[in-house]
This record gives C-alpha cells, structure tokens and sequence, in this order.
C-alpha cells in the first residue's frame, strides 16, 4: 500500500465500518509510537459513532498532555488489502492536526506489517511472501 510523506507524517488511506455504514478515511498517519489507533470524531460523525453510556474510556498522555477518548468495535478496518473485524478503536478529537486518525502499533503490530520507508510502502507480510 501507498504511503505519502507530508508535514512529517506518513499518511495512509483506511476504509471503516460500523453498523454497516462505511467510510474512508484518506488523511490518517502511520504512528508506530501509538500503542492505540485513534480516529478524529469529527471525521466520522455522519456514521452515527458517538459516545454512549457503558463504552469504555481512556487516557492518552503525549507530549502534549493527557486527553480523554472513548472506545468501539467496528464491524472491520480495512488497510491495503488486510481486513481487521470487530475492532476497538479509540475516538476523540485531534485538534492542531490535519489528519483523520492514526493507525497505531495494536494494528501495526497484529496486521504484521513492514513499513519500505525507502518506497514509501505498507507491506503486509503475507504480500512480501508471494512477491
């Protein structure tokens, strides 16, 4: 999959899903110093997500302070050709940033992908494997 190089930040496209309703999202970083993927509220508000009693919340703590989130499953996340089903992801704001979300190590790291800094390339290892 096709990463560009903007502002620092390596910027893929993702397609989401959540009670049937899909969207792509075409602004969202690849951030290996993310434990958890994030996705800007904003960005997805027409899909009906949005806080409800009982979803769980979390901190996050960067060099910016701390900021609270809330979590969901989708009904996937879909990156490159790799689909994730039933997936927790954490929703919140990301004011100052013109991105959509970010799509951290819990993906990165269970999608088992290679970042081609050289292409600028999300290679998922089941691809590399029939190159």
């Amino acid at each position: 999959m096709k990463l560009t190089y903007e502002n620092g930040l390596l910027l893929s496209t993702i397609e989401i899903c959540y009670k049937g309703k899909r969207k792509c999202l075409n602004r969202v970083a690849i951030d290996s110093g993310a434990a958890h993927s994030f996705i800007d509220i904003d960005s997805v508000e027409d899909l009906g997500i949005a806080f409800e009693n009982g979803d769980p919340l979390i901190c996050h703590s960067g060099i910016g302070g701390s900021e609270y989130s809330f979590s969901k499953n989708l009904d996937y996340v879909k990156i490159g050709g790799k689909i994730f089903r039933q997936v927790p992801i954490d929703f919140g704001t990301l004011r100052d940033f013109n991105i959509q979300g970010l799509i951290g190590l819990d993906i990165l790291k269970s999608g088992e992908f290679l970042l081609d800094l050289k292409n600028l390339q999300l290679i998922a290892m089941d691809e590399k494997k029939l190159a």
